[in-house]
């Protein structure tokens, strides 16, 4: 895990906490409830505003009576990684998929 990585959990945990998301991350991916997204490169600041997004998408909009277009959700789902696309990069790198 990188510092810039390390640096964003620390900011990310207490509002996760408080919004029941569970976090996990590596080298590579931030996994929030279990969704991978996407983070090999980050900064810090890149890998909070992908926990924004997530919040903000599975959080506050499934609370609320609003709607926002189809491309913003496609912009903030832009790294979200689903599971046939997490068993080819974990094939892809050699490793076995597990369920």
């Amino acid at each position: 895990m990188t510092d810039d990585t390390k640096q964003a959990l620390e900011a990310i945990e207490p509002i996760a906490k408080a919004l029941n998301i569970h976090v996990l991350a590596d080298d590579k991916f931030l996994y929030l409830n279990g969704q991978a997204i996407g983070i090999g490169c980050n900064s810090t600041w890149a890998t909070v505003n992908e926990f924004i997004g997530y919040a903000f998408c599975t959080t506050w909009l499934k609370d609320k009576c609003v709607r926002i277009p189809d491309y913003l959700k496609e912009r903030i789902k832009r790294y979200w990684f689903t599971p046939e696309q997490m068993e080819q990069v974990i094939l892809a790198e050699g490793g076995e998929y597990r369920v």
